[in-house]
């Protein structure tokens, strides 16, 4: 007798890692509500996204196709804002999103370095204009020249009052600024940079194990079909209709 077994990759994947068979893998039951927090969290600007909790959102506008491109894209972004790298994550853009918003994000094609090697301008100027942004918002909330202010890791300093915080408890205030002009900001040194370029975990790998990672093999549509091609077996022939 032949049983059919509707398991999916990732019903296997909770499955085994619920009966304790040896595959230990780990399912945070704050995903849903993370996602949530990240829409209502204060956007920076287009690229940055800056929970309370100083979880740094990167929004990236290319694919991951297996050569890290959603890693090193969030590397630049977060180089350039002065951000800690332990607290980021990402969120993709759809092409309708970036549609609705003139485009703010470029263009979309991934295909071998593309991703990084077309993009790595407007992307660290976008990291570097939510930092100024930020430091802005803390210069004016403590009345000091923002020439005073420091940030090192996401923690923005006034050395002069020993005064500290963090970039999530400004995000609302920077988020109400105006943007610097992307021509007026000046870049890193690539001589000085401290999270791009550096071999750093990926950050689309969790995802891959735990059966997080939504595939389109996974979509499923209402009132979705599915289109097969139906050809003959034999090289050469043809189909018996």
């Amino acid at each position: 007798m032949t049983i059919a077994l509707d398991v999916s990759r990732r019903g296997f994947l909770a499955g085994s890692a619920a009966a304790g068979t040896g595959l230990s893998l780990g399912f945070p039951t704050e995903v849903a509500a993370q996602g949530a927090a990240a829409t209502a969290a204060p956007e920076v600007n287009a690229w940055v996204v800056i929970r309370p909790d100083d979880t740094i959102v990167v929004r990236v506008a290319r694919s991951e196709m297996g050569q890290g491109t959603l890693t090193g894209l969030a590397q630049l972004v977060v180089e350039e804002l002065e951000g800690d790298w332990s607290k980021v994550t990402t969120e993709s853009i759809t092409a309708a999103q970036n549609l609705a918003r003139n485009r703010v994000w470029g263009e979309m094609g991934t295909g071998g370095s593309r991703g990084i090697r077309i993009s790595q301008d407007y992307v660290r100027r976008g990291g570097a204009a939510a930092r100024l942004m930020l430091l802005q918002a803390a210069a004016d909330a403590w009345k000091v020249p923002v020439a005073e202010v420091s940030v090192a890791k996401g923690v923005v300093t006034h050395a002069a009052s020993g005064r500290s915080t963090t970039y999530g408890k400004l995000a609302e205030a920077a988020s109400r600024l105006t943007p610097p002009d992307p021509k007026d900001i000046k870049l890193k040194d690539p001589k000085d940079w401290t999270i791009a370029g550096k071999p750093l975990a990926r950050l689309d790998t969790a995802d891959k194990l735990d059966g997080r990672k939504v595939y389109a093999i996974d979509v499923r549509l209402p009132g979705m079909l599915n289109a097969a091609i139906n050809h003959c077996p034999v090289y050469g022939g043809k189909l018996d209709r």
